[in-house]
């Protein structure tokens, strides 16, 4: 008897020693591959729904910057806002829309027939609400988030361009052309500024950015604010290029999102 009980006593304390069997996570974020081929090119393309969002409701378009270019369909879903909503979804409630850019050698307005397209078929697949619809992006994909913008104001109910450049570096060729003067009277950057009028707009740039001057984001804010535009900006002090790690953590930034994409 003695030993039966001291028998039951071992297996009762090794149960309670045994790890907890797996329960899978309610968390992890939906995600669906609407990947493209458009005009020959195959344009691979995410949408996540993570565990704060709702299909069907409100959601941002992301434009990765340079260095997430290619095919593999991942890069783009680790840096910037993709990867913030994953750590904090409760602050970004959104359904994300992904696409990723195949070559760097490009901007993203070279691509704007198969944006639509992904976002034409996210709406038709019920993903999204197409009149919830934000935009932003980081570096190459904050220039992507000014000119994606301007050619289509009405698809979207704010724009929030991360450490862009205004003007075009790259020609439909392919061949890298110097960064233009940055300067509010430019008529690039006059014209970017009457094409986003009709939009909310905040700027976000590092003040020690080597990459992309901060000359850009402070001259399409002060070419805004002569229009009487809804701009704002933050300038964050002593930051290089990497201003998306600022940007995407900012509850107010998060919160001027949910407020402009409600019902």
């Amino acid at each position: 008897m003695t030993y039966t009980l001291f028998a039951v006593a071992i297996l009762a304390v090794l149960r309670m020693l045994a790890p907890a069997p797996a329960v899978p996570s309610n968390h992890a974020p939906e995600i669906i591959d609407l990947t493209s081929t458009i005009d020959g090119t195959e344009y691979r393309c995410k949408v996540v729904i993570n565990s704060e969002a709702i299909r069907g409701g409100a959601a941002l378009l992301f434009l990765h910057g340079s260095g997430e270019c290619g095919t593999d369909g991942e890069k783009m879903l680790h840096v910037g806002l993709p990867r913030s909503a994953k750590e904090n979804p409760e602050m970004w409630p959104f359904v994300l829309i992904v696409p990723q850019k195949p070559t760097r050698d490009s901007e993203w307005e070279d691509h704007d027939k198969a944006i639509t397209h992904m976002l034409d078929e996210a709406a038709k697949q019920g993903l999204y609400d197409p009149e919830r619809l934000g935009i932003t992006g980081l570096s190459q994909g904050g220039h992507g988030t000014i000119t994606i913008a301007s050619l289509h104001p009405d698809r979207f109910v704010a724009a929030a361009p991360v450490c862009p450049y205004v003007e075009r570096v790259w020609d439909t060729d392919g061949n890298r052309h110097p960064w233009p003067d940055a300067k509010s009277d430019a008529p690039g950057i006059v014209n970017a500024a009457k094409a986003l009028a009709s939009l909310p707009i905040w700027l976000h740039h590092g003040d020690s950015d080597v990459v992309v001057a901060v000359e850009n984001s402070r001259a399409l804010h002060e070419a805004l604010q002569s229009i009487d535009a809804d701009t704002r900006y933050s300038e964050y002090e002593g930051v290089n290029h990497n201003s998306w790690d600022n940007a995407y953590v900012d509850k107010e930034f998060a919160a001027w999102f949910i407020e402009h994409c409600a019902d």
